[in-house]
């Protein structure tokens, strides 16, 4: 058999296979219905179909040949690219499922950007506690903020009284989701730019935190972080991966054209900034509400530990059901 002839056979059993994943994806709930091994089967073999026709309609073809295969390549894209609308039924299945599927999906990448950030704290950390100057030389006025900031924690004081807590807590939700899109946003910039923002904020982070620990109001300073942060953190850590994962589809597209990968990154990174929006609304209301009472700190520290594990409970085991039923590929 020619090369010719084994090259015509591949694309034969390489449309057939699109063929069923189109059935499959189109008698169901669309391509939500297909395994995530299927969802890359169905965006290889629908590129190169794509590639084929347009091939096609150029050089010629059976014209029964290329009526299949304009349809085929049709009902992909419909499926790609046209999505069903299912109205506020779906919202309580993209917050129980798709987006937790989604953050487990992109787990390497996530974990990369929270080591870009803790990496660099724990330097801060580290150089400060060497050298208590260090906080001084990155920043003055940081520095010197830390005193009347030891001040406002020590001892318990009700420092954010009950009347400003709703306007700070809105104020502090604003904040973060500023920095959540800048990380996004940055990774335009072949992901260069969100390093950049998780490095540095790492590292001033650990700098911080260790001037903070050195000062007599660190069990209440940490005993106040402890409960937001606890979900506030990863969440700009998922901010970032969304941002990395953009960055990524343009300096390593794959199989697929830098745009049409950019466009498959830039659904996956939306799916990954409405859980992170979600998040940071209720790590501001945590921050504005729960975690300036006036309770003793290992009151806030043991909420931290329910409210953390309670997070994580939720991103590796939501939606695992869903998972498992799945029908796998042939």
């Amino acid at each position: 058999m020619s090369a010719v002839e084994d090259r015509a056979q591949e694309a034969q059993a390489q449309r057939r296979r699109l063929e069923e994943l189109v059935e499959r994806a189109g008698g169901g709930r669309g391509l939500k219905g297909l395994t995530e091994a299927e969802l890359l089967e169905f965006g290889r073999w629908y590129r190169r179909a794509a590639s084929e026709l347009s091939h096609a309609r150029s050089h010629g073809l059976d014209a029964a040949d290329l009526e299949h295969l304009n349809w085929l390549v049709g009902k992909a894209y419909g499926l790609l690219y046209i999505s069903e609308s299912s109205g506020w039924r779906s919202v309580p299945r993209f917050f129980t499922t798709e987006l937790p599927r989604t953050l487990r999906r992109h787990g390497r990448l996530i974990a990369v950007a929270a080591a870009l950030m803790l990496g660099p704290a724990l330097i801060g950390a580290a150089l400060t506690l060497l050298r208590p100057d260090l906080l001084e030389m990155v920043s003055p006025e940081l520095a010197s903020a830390l005193g009347p900031l030891a001040e406002r924690h020590e001892g318990g004081a009700n420092w954010m009284p009950a009347e400003v807590r709703p306007f700070l807590s809105s104020f502090i939700m604003v904040n973060n989701l500023k920095v959540s899109f800048l990380a996004l946003a940055l990774g335009m910039l072949l992901g260069l730019g969100t390093i950049l923002v998780l490095v540095y904020n790492g590292f001033m982070l650990g700098v911080i935190g260790a001037g903070v620990s050195r000062t007599p109001a660190a069990i209440h300073f940490w005993a106040f972080v402890a409960p937001h942060g606890m979900i506030e953190l990863p969440a700009i850590v998922i901010s970032a991966a969304a941002g990395l994962l953009l960055g990524l589809a343009i300096v390593e597209p794959g199989d697929y054209s830098r745009l049409d990968a950019l466009k498959l990154a830039g659904r996956q990174a939306a799916v990954l900034m409405f859980g992170v929006i979600l998040f940071l609304v209720v790590a501001g209301v945590i921050e504005g509400y729960f975690s300036p009472a006036v309770i003793p700190p290992m009151v806030k520290l043991v909420a931290a530990a329910v409210i953390g594990t309670a997070f994580w409970s939720y991103i590796l085991l939501a939606g695992r059901r869903q998972e498992i039923t799945a029908p796998t590929s042939p």
